[in-house]
């Protein structure tokens, strides 16, 4: 004798399904929260305005600048003094200019933790972020990839999703228009005495009403005008003799 069949099921209510996936559900007019841990951009009105409160890892996090030297390096400086505080590493790939380490340890940055890889070919260039995200081996990764493409920067995301660690990639102004798969996406502008202006083009949230405004105690500059390093200081900066075992 056949079995009578079940009554269907009724849908569930919208706050029925937020009930059922509490911290699960995120709704597209608020900011979005991260399961994963952030690490604090050391200024508060830039955290109250990003998702989870600061610099996401396990995704990545481009930055448009119109020209370098506008003190990106200051706006990153807290999370970088944070991981090279905790003994991890820090790996540059291919900066337009030669980091001046001394104006890096002034922003309790040690020197001694930082990686640089200098190759010239956007295929190197891009090699090399790659295997520096695949290694594990940094705490937090910048690579300066100006002719980066949407297809770049879907597989960049996709191997960030499975690193433990920041991942920034720096790329002209001009490439503001162009469709990324980052799921965080700032423009740097200049403003008056020491301020930076940051201008939210793409989060988990609702648009940014406005730029947002920081002051930066100190100009960080990567300048081909800096004064010359020191054999101790170029050692600190650019340590490549470690570069085979740390990314293999």
């Amino acid at each position: 004798m056949p079995m009578p069949a079940s009554p269907p099921l009724a849908p569930l209510s919208l706050l029925q399904i937020e009930a059922r996936f509490k911290g699960r559900i995120w709704r597209g007019d608020t900011l979005g929260f991260s399961a994963e841990p952030v690490l604090s951009s050391g200024f508060d009105e830039l955290d109250r305005e990003l998702p989870g409160g600061g610099w996401p890892t396990r995704n990545l996090t481009e930055l448009l600048l119109p020209a370098e030297g506008l003190g990106e390096i200051g706006l990153l400086s807290a999370p970088l003094a944070q991981i090279t505080g905790n003994e991890r590493n820090i790996l540059l790939v291919s900066p337009p200019y030669l980091p001046y380490m001394p104006a890096w340890e002034n922003l309790d940055i040690d020197s001694r933790r930082v990686v640089m890889v200098r190759v010239h070919k956007p295929a190197e260039r891009l090699w090399a972020f790659e295997q520096g995200i695949r290694s594990g081996a940094f705490g937090v990764v910048i690579g300066w990839l100006p002719e980066a493409s949407q297809q770049t920067t879907r597989k960049l995301q996709i191997l960030a999703r499975s690193a433990a660690m920041v991942v920034f990639l720096l790329r002209p102004a001009s490439a503001q228009s162009e469709p990324s798969a980052a799921p965080l996406r700032l423009l740097l502008g200049p403003a008056r005495c020491h301020t930076l202006a940051l201008y939210l083009l793409k989060r988990r949230g609702p648009p940014a009403a406005s730029p947002i405004r920081i002051v930066l105690g100190w100009r960080r500059y990567f300048s081909s005008s800096a004064a010359p390093l020191s054999a101790s200081d170029q050692h600190n900066a650019v340590d490549r003799s470690s570069l085979s075992r740390v990314i293999a």
